[in-house]
Order: C-alpha cells, then structure tokens, then sequence
C-alpha cells in the first residue's frame, strides 16, 4: 500500500468580527474549534477552523474569525486511510494565514495590531478527529 499523501489546495475567510472597544491593557484568551468533512467521492477534506479571542476581564468576543482550507489526498479512499499525521499538521497549515489575516485586520482598523502567538496545536487532533464527518 502507497503512503497516503495530502495538500492544501485553496483556503477562504467565511466569518471576520472585530470589537473595536476593546481596553489597551485588556487580557485576552484564545479558543478554537476544529470541524472537519471528509469527502469521500472525491478524497477531499474540508476543514474549518474557527479561532475566538474573549476578552479575559468581560468575557467578550474581541475577534471572531472562521476560514475553510481544502485539501485534497491522493491514495486515500476512505476516512480510515487518513493518516493520524494529517489532524494536526493540517491545523498548523492553516493557522499562520489566521494569524495574519487576524494582525492585518486590527492594523487596518487602526487599532493596536493584535499578534496572535505561535501556539503547538497538537492538542488539537482529538478535537478535530472526533469533529470530522464523511459526505459522500
């Protein structure tokens, strides 16, 4: 059996919200939520990556970002066959443009640009396997 192989074929910004009230000093928190679709037919998998900064001291959403990155598998038929190596680099693929888009969107907005750290986003895997659906 060929190893499998994956590579990212496009990505897109579905959702953006930035709070512009948001405190100089204020603390902030960092989430996420990985989903995933696996598409069988065409031995595609769609993953969304929701990021989410809360403010520490109010609890609210400062920056809400959704994007959808597409990639695409050659010698993979079945979600089965998805190597368990995919889960997290798949995510560490996708977060530098997220944590791009997210500093260029605060410089536009003339405010303090908000730099999101490097982060190891292998904790990420389970969520994102157990988040992972198959379409045909």
């Amino acid at each position: 059996m060929q190893e499998a192989a994956f590579k990212l074929d496009e990505y897109r910004f579905t959702k953006a919200s930035l709070d512009f009230t948001l405190p100089s000093d204020a603390g902030l928190m960092l989430s996420f939520n990985p989903q995933g679709v696996f598409n069988q037919a065409q031995a595609r998998y769609e993953l969304t990556f929701d990021v989410m900064i809360t403010c520490k001291e109010t609890d609210a959403l400062v920056v809400g970002v959704s994007c959808v990155a597409s990639f695409s598998f050659e010698n993979v038929h079945k979600l089965s066959d998805i190597p368990d190596y995919f889960y997290p680099n798949s995510i560490a693929i996708l977060f530098p443009y997220i944590r791009a888009f997210v500093s260029t969107m605060s410089l536009q907005a003339n405010i303090q640009p908000i730099l999101l750290p490097t982060v190891n986003l292998i904790g990420l895997t389970d969520d994102l396997k157990n988040n992972t659906k198959v379409s045909d």
